[in-house]
């Protein structure tokens, strides 16, 4: 064999050595939504999406029943009422060993529940409590937030825990407020949240128990009002203890006592007590009845009319005696 020959029989392995190789094309699968957080009983639906040039077709694995569609290069899996805590679907490339898990984030998240405790009187201890009943697969204790408010102000929060309270002495004022208890809870990379409210109700016992009159001094035929005022929860019911019931109109569901043309006997402590189902509590005035030292207004005008009627008889007298003696011929 010549030179010649033997260069060109190498000629096309050396061609072939000078060539490139041939790099294969990167096949892989993604999922979409990626960790998603799924109520339990409820539904999910999971895209699958491949990169892989080509292949035979796509398929889903799960233990559960499902419902598939499928594309080109796509197949999308359906799961109805899942129950399933552990469950992780498997998206895979038919005739390959390539394959990708979907995690689920399987939640139980109940609304938050308020508990106000027992019946709350002004004065006393009051304790507001917060329960969360709440379960996320693959997840810490550390995913839960709970928090109670009032008013738009924070009262006392929890955090990694699913149970929150607060402690304080009950006021008159609290009477009527809301109270808010907000809870967030993370399943993989969706934070949920619910929230519960309440209404305080604050019973009180009688106070701010104050009896009132225009004077403390009246005369006898005089009439004059006394007035007693009282807060409370429930709203207290009025009674009086009076020097005399003669002469004396009770009106304003009892908190007002009107006397007309005062007595004696109506001299002395107007005492107001205010009731309810909590306490009493007493409220007094003292008003002074006497007879009057200053002549009643007629018997002034009279002596008045009479001086004038005397003074009158007296200087038209003395008029006539001058006139009859300059007279006189």
């Amino acid at each position: 064999m010549t030179s010649r020959c033997l260069w060109l029989g190498l000629t096309p392995l050396v061609l072939l050595c000078c060539l490139p190789l041939a790099r294969p094309e990167p096949c892989g699968l993604s999922i979409v939504p990626k960790d998603p957080a799924v109520a339990f009983g409820g539904d999910v639906v999971l895209n699958c999406t491949s990169t892989c040039s080509s292949h035979t077709s796509l398929g889903w694995e799960t233990s559960v029943q499902k419902v598939v569609n499928n594309g080109a290069d796509w197949i999308s899996l359906h799961i109805s009422n899942l129950t399933v805590w552990d469950l992780e679907p498997q998206c895979y490339v038919s005739n390959t060993d390539i394959t990708k898990k979907a995690r689920l984030h399987v939640y139980r998240f109940s609304p938050p529940e308020i508990h106000l405790g027992a019946e709350l009187v002004a004065g006393r201890q009051g304790r507001i409590t917060c329960n969360v009943s709440s379960l996320v697969s693959g997840s810490s204790p550390s995913d839960i937030n709970v928090t109670l408010s009032s008013g738009g102000s924070t009262l006392n929060e929890s955090r990694g825990s699913p149970a929150v309270e607060y402690n304080f002495a009950a006021q008159p004022t609290q009477h009527g407020q809301e109270i808010v208890c907000q809870a967030w809870l993370r399943g993989g990379h969706q934070v949920l949240s619910d929230s519960a409210r309440a209404t305080l109700h604050v019973w009180a016992p009688p106070h701010s128990v104050k009896v009132s009159v225009e004077r403390l001094q009246f005369g006898v035929g005089a009439n004059f009002t006394v007035w007693c005022s009282a807060e409370g929860n429930p709203p207290p019911k009025v009674h009086w203890e009076l020097p005399s019931n003669a002469s004396v109109e009770l009106s304003d569901r009892g908190r007002t006592v009107t006397v007309r043309s005062a007595q004696r006997a109506h001299n002395g402590t107007y005492r107001c007590l205010a009731q309810n189902r909590y306490r009493a509590s007493w409220g007094h005035i003292d008003v002074l009845v006497e007879v009057s030292t200053v002549p009643p207004r007629s018997w002034i005008v009279a002596v008045v009319l009479g001086a004038i009627v005397v003074f009158g008889g007296v200087a038209l007298g003395v008029w006539w005696l001058v006139r009859k003696r300059f007279m006189t011929p």
